[in-house]
């Protein structure tokens, strides 16, 4: 195979793994009663305002998912209405094409619940049990002198004892005001698990940072993404930079940059969700960091800024021993250099911006309990 062959072959593959992660759909089932939460813990997975909150049966259009970029949820009522009769439940729905079910509850499951319960492990689907409100319980408690932990491990031992004898993935007390709080992180992580190795990066790519470890693999999924448009940009070696010898393709930076944006909850529908959560002073000031990022990563004059100031510190020898692949010309190896090094200071950025946000929210529960 010729040295222009073996490019093209990696061009075809890094841009066919790009494609795959872009295209990748994970389909979510939200079961549960009228009023138990679950458009709000849809809001609180994805750290954005995309499920209508307080309607009175989101559920009839269930041929039309909501969308979150590469996460599709399906709002479904419970098994016991007339409408939807348990035994034609699953085939109704098409549930069996789902990648997983949260099943969501605002006190207890019953006995449909628990009858779709078994009929959903029968068919081998990943099932995760969700009692929403869980700061509701705990302010009450609260009021009567009984202590925050006492009355998280009552809910949960009593919502355990209910689903006693169900192999499910898992049982979480979540709340969709204090989403970094409780069990919500605990729910994504295990979601994560549940999925293939396509989805799971899809996934972490596009839910809510709830937890420092989904933190961390957002981290690890934006440097794999970095990594992939930065040898992108060494086999392609197009688009000239006026003032430097080398080519890189702008809009490859772009997307880059979007991603980079995406991973870490920066675009602005999830700072809207940010700030209706928090004091407008505090929130003013991290919207104001996300704004920033953008402007400086994601316009096309400024990332050609970026450019001209990377690339006048690069020499050709030296970043030469930067891209593993030999026999690619020199200009390309630039293109690699200029692009993994953008891309490294657009993760650091967008990674310190994203802590501030997980921190200021994670303040949130001891302000109000204090």
């Amino acid at each position: 195979m010729s040295k222009n062959k073996e490019i093209a072959s990696l061009e075809k593959k890094l841009k066919a793994d790009l494609d795959k992660f872009e295209s990748a759909k994970i389909k979510c089932g939200i079961i549960g009663r009228s009023g138990v939460g679950k458009s709000s813990l849809i809001n609180a997975i994805v750290g954005e305002h995309i499920a209508e909150v307080g309607e009175v049966e989101t559920t009839m259009e269930v041929g039309k998912p909501i969308e979150h970029r590469g996460l599709s949820f399906y709002d479904l009522p419970g098994c016991s209405t007339i409408n939807f009769p348990k035994e034609q439940y699953l085939e109704t729905f098409n549930i069996s094409h789902f990648d997983c079910v949260i099943l969501v509850t605002a006190d207890r499951f019953y006995e449909d619940d628990l009858y779709l319960i078994d009929e959903l492990l029968k068919i081998k689907m990943p099932v995760f049990a969700v009692r929403t409100k869980i700061d509701f319980s705990i302010d009450r408690a609260l009021r009567r002198d009984i202590s925050e932990e006492e009355t998280y491990n009552t809910v949960f031992n009593d919502l355990e004892q209910n689903l006693k004898g169900y192999r499910l993935n898992g049982i979480y007390l979540t709340s969709a005001d204090y989403p970094q709080e409780y069990d919500l992180g605990q729910l994504l992580d295990d979601v994560y698990s549940s999925l293939g190795r396509i989805k799971q990066q899809r996934f972490v790519a596009d839910i809510n940072i709830t937890s420092q470890k989904i933190l961390s693999k957002k981290k690890e999924l934006a440097n794999k993404i970095v990594g992939m448009h930065a040898a992108l940009s060494a086999v392609n070696g197009v688009n000239p930079i006026p003032g430097l010898d080398v080519g890189v393709d702008i809009s490859l930076l772009t997307r880059m940059g979007v991603h980079v944006r995406d991973i870490y909850c920066l675009g602005d529908e999830q700072q809207h969700f940010i700030m209706d959560l928090l004091d407008k002073n505090n929130a003013k000031v991290l919207t104001a960091k996300a704004v920033q990022f953008s402007v400086k990563y994601l316009g096309k004059d400024a990332i050609m800024l970026l450019l001209k100031r990377a690339g006048a510190t690069v020499a050709a020898k030296s970043a030469s021993k930067y891209f593993p692949f030999i026999g690619i010309a020199i200009s390309s190896t630039v293109g690699f250099f200029l692009t993994s090094s953008i891309g490294k200071d657009m993760v650091k950025d967008a990674e310190s911006i994203a802590t501030e946000n997980y921190n200021a929210l994670k303040s949130l529960k001891i302000k109000r309990n204090f």
